[in-house]
């Protein structure tokens, strides 16, 4: 029998403590490295843990929802319906401004041109239900890591089967965008299914984020679940 494991869930009050566990989990992270590519390896150690608090506190101003197990080996943060991080208020109050300033040009770029342009045209072809109609309300995974120490014992599966559950009862799907191919089979493995490949960088760095001339750049799988009543004839709209 599986061991118990405490789970947890809350609101903005838990901020720091995710970002102290997230800020260990996602140094190496093929995504991030990617985005802060263009400073040195010491501009980026210093300056890291005052991007990933910027990332968490933008969805914590969006009533995200930090839920935690085995007192806070493993953290999920997500995102309601409708929420977004990347509304000016927001930007403005979690200091995003400042990190895209500390970014530079070529950073902003990546992050709102780059990501978030391949990410949106993803959501636009494939957050579909059986007919083709698009879905205007989903749960966004934001977020989640698991303390190194603490990794192989199943935590991020229970958090999102967790999750999976309330999303299930209001009859929604949930959209996550999977950085390493180790997370996304663990996505697999709870029912979420691959729709496509996204690449960031290529040609300009290797698989790892680092810049590398000629690299194949990196890898994003955009990943969908849906409650099992509509998990039946699912289609890509792209294809309409």
């Amino acid at each position: 029998m599986d061991k118990e494991v405490k789970i947890t869930s809350g609101g903005k009050d838990r901020l720091l403590q995710a970002t102290k566990v997230l800020t260990k989990c996602f140094w190496d992270d093929p995504v991030v490295r990617f985005m802060m590519s263009s400073m040195t390896d010491e501009a980026r150690k210093a300056y890291y843990p005052a991007y990933m608090h910027s990332l968490l506190k933008a969805a914590a101003l969006n009533a995200a929802i930090f839920t935690e197990a085995a007192d806070w080996a493993c953290v999920a943060v997500w995102l309601l319906p409708g929420k977004t991080v990347d509304n000016p208020f927001t930007m403005l109050q979690a200091g995003l401004l400042g990190c895209l300033w500390r970014l530079g040009v070529v950073g902003v770029k990546r992050m709102l041109v780059d990501y978030q342009g391949q990410s949106g045209d993803c959501k636009r072809r494939f957050l579909v239900d059986a007919h083709g109609k698009r879905f205007t309300r989903y749960h966004y995974l934001f977020f989640i890591g698991t303390d190194p120490a603490a990794r192989g014992q199943g935590l991020a599966s229970r958090l999102i089967k967790e999750y999976q559950q309330k999303a299930a009862a209001e009859g929604l799907p949930i959209w996550l965008e999977a950085t390493t191919p180790r997370s996304r089979d663990v996505y697999a493995k709870v029912g979420f299914e691959e729709t496509t490949m996204m690449k960031l960088g290529e040609g300009t760095h290797a698989a790892s984020g680092v810049p590398e001339t000629g690299g194949p750049g990196v890898c994003i799988w955009p990943m969908i679940w849906l409650p099992p009543s509509m998990q039946s004839g699912r289609i890509d709209a792209a294809k309409q």
